[in-house]
């Protein structure tokens, strides 16, 4: 009787530790692992970065597919054999505290991520982007405690509160120092700090110096025209290269300016120019709270 209750109570605490729940961090990657982001996944346990992804409470993962994985490495992107930029971009900004279905999504809607930086969703006419990286519309795992998606590349590019434009120009003043001067001659700075959101197709200190130098000066010492030539780089609303480069996209190949005029947005495979001027891709999208820059090689003069 006695070996009999003893086996008895063998078998309750076994079933017992076999129901037990797995804990928050073991489902999180059981549900992205039955989805198929096994490289997610992996990184995810490399960079001990599981717990802090899966804490209680709803949530909603812009998860990079293993293609986006795959590419990055492809392209010879510095961050890839690099551990600590790895971590960070995992850490970022794909996860949300809070459950977002397609219906709550928006155009220029901005929600806050764990690590307190900010995520852009944009909608054109056949593609939605997240900081500029195209997403499936619709979610492949629905659950009462998590919602994925699945997204086409890794988000590079990020901002955080009060990041506007202006200000990150300003960080990158060894790149954009003769646009800034000439932004603040024109009274422009108060459109590019408070308002928005716009794509500013920025002109790079070469392509200052590549003017001619008589016409750069005549430039710079007239406010007016100078206003005029840089409202032609200023474009209302959200375009990311992704969105740019893709013919299905839905995006205008001509696109509104603040002068009143429009920019040319061309595309021959990877290649994308506006008004004829190759953006510079290396330098991705710039992010900032109230738009996104392009890096280009040419100052665009009005016709």
């Amino acid at each position: 009787m006695n070996s009999s209750l003893a086996l008895a109570g063998l078998l309750l605490l076994a079933l017992t530790v076999i129901a037990k729940p797995q804990d928050a961090s073991t489902n999180l990657r059981n549900t992205l692992m039955s989805a198929n982001f096994t490289r997610l996944v992996e990184d995810l346990v490399k960079f001990d970065l599981a717990e802090s992804v899966s804490r209680a409470g709803p949530k909603t993962i812009f998860a990079p597919s293993n293609q986006a994985f795959r590419e990055m490495m492809m392209e010879n992107r510095p961050m890839t054999n690099s551990t600590e930029m790895m971590a960070k971009l995992l850490r970022r900004s794909f996860v949300v505290n809070r459950r977002i279905m397609p219906s709550d999504i928006t155009n220029e809607m901005i929600v806050d991520t764990i690590s307190g930086e900010k995520l852009r969703f944009n909608i054109y006419n056949t593609a939605t982007t997240i900081n500029g990286v195209t997403m499936m519309k619709e979610p492949i795992v629905v659950k009462d405690d998590v919602i994925v998606y699945r997204i086409n590349g890794i988000i590079l590019s990020s901002f955080t509160g009060g990041q506007n434009m202006m200000s990150v120009l300003e960080t990158n003043k060894n790149r954009f120092s003769t646009l800034i001067q000439a932004i603040q001659a024109t009274g422009l700075t108060d459109t590019l700090t408070k308002e928005g959101p716009f794509t500013l197709f920025a002109p790079t200190n070469e392509a200052f110096r590549a003017l001619p130098s008589e016409a750069l000066a005549r430039l710079m010492a007239n406010p007016a025209e100078l206003k005029r030539v840089l409202a032609g780089h200023v474009t209302k609303g959200t375009y990311f290269l992704r969105a740019l480069d893709s013919k299905d996209s839905g995006t205008d190949s001509v696109l509104p300016t603040l002068d009143g005029g429009t920019n040319k947005i061309m595309i021959n495979g990877r290649t994308i120019k506006v008004d004829g001027t190759p953006i510079v891709t290396s330098a991705d999208n710039i992010m900032a709270e109230n738009g996104v820059i392009h890096a280009i090689s040419r100052v665009l003069m009005p016709n």
